[in-house]
């Protein structure tokens, strides 16, 4: 697998991780009819999209598998 591959799967495991994390949450809010709890959760998605850019802007290199697990800790363990 190439570089440019490997950041694609890379992409899409984050693209996967932040739309079961936030964007189930969103569904329920919006789900419920709760405005703000839907505001609340969109933001949160929509920070977590941010981060995820701007984790990969900043990388030099593709992270380790490794790497990749200790960083979804860091970002599970955010409230």
């Amino acid at each position: 697998m190439n570089e440019r591959e490997q950041r694609e799967v890379w992409a899409l495991r984050r693209a996967e991780e932040i739309a079961l994390r936030e964007g189930v949450g969103l569904m329920q809010a919006a789900q419920w009819l709760d405005k703000k709890l839907t505001v609340r959760t969109s933001k949160q998605l929509r920070n977590a999209i941010c981060d995820s850019l701007l984790e990969a802007m900043a990388m030099p290199r593709l992270p380790s598998p490794q790497e990749q697990a200790h960083l979804q800790n860091k970002i599970d363990a955010r409230p």
